[in-house]
C-alpha cells in the first residue's frame, strides 16, 4: 500500500505523537482509574531504569501503557511503513528491545511490571488484570498474636 502522504507530510504527522499524554491510550487508562476509585498512583515518576506512565508506590508496580505499533505488540503486528522501511524496523526493534531491558532491570531492584496493550484497553480485561496485580502485590500486615509481645 502506498502512503498517501508525502514524506515531509509523513514526517509532521509522526513528529506529533508523544510519549506523555497520548489520549487513546494514557488519558483513557487515567479517566478509568479514577472512574474506579483506584489510587495510589503517580503518572510518570521518573527512575533511573525508566518511566513507567503509571506508578502504585504501596505496591512497587510500574505500569506501562504501550502502542501496539510504537513497541511492535505481538498480537498486532502492526505493518511497517513502506516508506523508510528501514528505518521503522529498526525505531521499532529498538523500542522493544529497550522495554525488555528496562522491565529486567525493575524487576532485578524488587519493582513489578505490569504492560498494557493498546489493544487491550478496547475492553475490560485490563483493569481487571490490574486489580488482580494491585491485590498480590498489596502490603498485608501479618495479624498472628505470636509475632507480638504481650
Amino acid at each position: 500500500m502506498v502512503d498517501p502522504l508525502s514524506q515531509e507530510q509523513r514526517s509532521a504527522h509522526m513528529a506529533k505523537v508523544r510519549s506523555k499524554g497520548n489520549k487513546s491510550t494514557e488519558v483513557k487508562v487515567e479517566g478509568v482509574l479514577i472512574e474506579k476509585g483506584i489510587t495510589g498512583w503517580t503518572k510518570h515518576p521518573a527512575f533511573r531504569t525508566s518511566s513507567p506512565d503509571f506508578y502504585f508506590e504501596d505496591h512497587k508496580l510500574a505500569v506501562f501503557i504501550d502502542g501496539c505499533f510504537w513497541h511492535a505488540c505481538p498480537k498486532c503486528k502492526r505493518n511497517t511503513p513502506s516508506t523508510r522501511s528501514e528505518f521503522w524496523k529498526e525505531k521499532i526493534d529498538a523500542n522493544r528491545r529497550r522495554d525488555n531491558r528496562n522491565r529486567r532491570k525493575m524487576r532485578m531492584v524488587g519493582y513489578h511490571v505490569m504492560r498494557i496493550w493498546e489493544h487491550e484497553l478496547k475492553t475490560d480485561k485490563w483493569i481487571s488484570r490490574l486489580q488482580g496485580m494491585l491485590k498480590r502485590t498489596g502490603t498485608e500486615t501479618d495479624t498472628r498474636e505470636d509475632l507480638f509481645v504481650v
